[in-house]
């Protein structure tokens, strides 16, 4: 039995890290993504992906575009608020979208030269854009608000009037339980040595009564 409750306290201890950085991040959805240039003009030609966050979770977006001549914006809106519009077929241009943080990475510069604020975030050619969203911001930093979203994308091709393809690129993940996993695999695992390490004492207790 001691050797069984060792290698399960082991086990968990050495299973909690791992947990936590696989499920650390739950990803929705990660491929590129083809719509055309009657998405400016009407949100039901536009893309939508709806996501939920709860208390303290925030989802983190990778967008890009990688063809000459596109140009694709983002916006995050509301669930609500996007079924209204989406009904009345309202251009996306003329939403009134939600604050994220975006963020681009430059070698040798300060990653906050390159952070800010903004309702919407526009991208050509060879562009990429990180974004986190948890309902709000203030500043540079994510404020968290439980609610049911849309990321909507949509944009133009200034190529040749035949060209109306607008592809783009679009990475989307959620906070997952990786964290509250771990910590509570950590727990366990202390449990069990704790379980352990009183079993052995207790043990030992009971030789030394039965040679007194």
């Amino acid at each position: 039995m001691s050797i069984a409750l060792l290698i399960i306290g082991i086990g968990l201890f050495v299973a909690a890290p791992i947990l936590g950085y696989f499920l650390n991040k739950v990803e929705v959805l990660n491929k590129s993504i083809g719509i055309y240039e009657d998405s400016s003009s009407g949100l039901q030609k536009a893309f939508a992906l709806p996501v939920k966050i709860q208390k303290d979770q925030k989802i983190t977006i990778g967008f890009s575009v990688n063809r000459a001549n596109v140009t694709a914006t983002l916006i995050i809106v509301g669930k609500g608020y996007y079924d209204q519009q989406y009904a009345l077929n309202n251009t996306p241009g003329s939403l009134s979208g939600l604050n994220f943080i975006y963020s681009q990475f430059v070698w040798g510069q300060s990653p906050s030269t390159f952070t800010g604020s903004s309702t919407s975030r526009t991208i050509t050619n060879n562009g990429y854009w990180y974004i986190e969203f948890g309902g709000s911001t203030s500043g540079d930093y994510v404020i968290s608000i439980p609610g049911a979203y849309v990321v909507v994308v949509y944009g133009s091709n200034s190529g040749p009037a035949s060209d109306t393809f607008v592809p783009f690129n679009l990475l989307v993940r959620i906070d997952g339980p990786g964290e509250i996993l771990k910590q509570i695999f950590y727990y366990a695992g202390a449990g069990v040595l704790a379980i352990l390490a009183m079993y052995i004492t207790f043990g030992f207790y009971k030789k030394i009564r039965r040679e007194i």
